[in-house]
């Protein structure tokens, strides 16, 4: 548990950062932008429009960084359980700003980027494109998927089984933590996933939102 604790908090942090200087704008970019990657500097930090004196965004633009970095985030912690405990923390970072800094922001721009060519908001997506309103494909199979290959590599925990190959018990953690955990989990998806509509006060959004919520 001290492990992947540890790592999450490393990847939040770190991720921070490499979402900030690169993983944003590969994601976004701007209208400029292919349908492979997004190569608008509009996107990348320290971009000149946002110190023109022209710009008004309001605080939009970082607000919406800080909301899909939550979702770089999560997809970055998927992998600390996959690899605990038999996993050298410098190669743990590495991998973390990898993920964090082109391998996410790529599968993002190919389905929630208006310029991806897997996106339903494309004006031409391959296959009338891809729908995924918050992340199960873009972020959860995203972080499945490298947590697959590294549990592949590195094989099984070291006491996992036996010479046989058979399970051996594990010891259980504490309930009282557990418990917290999936209280704490179960309130920050109401905005994980409720603010996936990115609006409430238009009656659409407002609609949608609820709808997510109770369902």
């Amino acid at each position: 548990t001290k492990n992947i604790l540890l790592k999450n908090l490393l990847d939040a942090c770190l991720g921070a950062i490499i979402w900030w200087l690169v993983g944003f704008g590969i994601a976004y970019g701007d209208s400029n932008d292919g349908g492979f990657i997004g190569t608008g500097i509009s996107g990348y930090v320290f971009s000149p429009e946002d110190y023109a004196a022209s710009y008004g965004s309001a605080g939009y633009d970082w607000a919406g960084w800080f909301f899909q970095f939550t979702f770089a985030a999560a997809a970055a912690t998927i992998v600390s359980g996959g690899v605990a405990e038999r996993c050298a923390l410098v190669a743990y970072l590495v991998y973390s700003c990898v993920i964090t800094g082109f391998i996410y922001p790529v599968v993002v721009h190919w389905i929630w980027d208006s310029e991806g060519f897997m996106s339903a908001f494309s004006s031409a997506p391959i296959f009338g494109g891809c729908i995924d309103f918050a992340g199960s494909g873009v972020v959860h199979m995203t972080g499945g998927v490298a947590a697959l290959v590294g549990a592949a590599i590195l094989g099984p925990r070291i006491g996992r089984f036996d010479d046989e190959g058979k399970p051996l018990p594990m010891p259980g953690h504490n309930s009282v933590l557990s418990v917290l955990g999936t209280f704490i989990l179960w309130v920050g998806w109401y905005g994980f996933n409720g603010g996936s509509t990115l609006g409430v006060f238009v009656y659409e959004y407002g609609r949608d939102l609820a709808r997510v919520c109770v369902t």
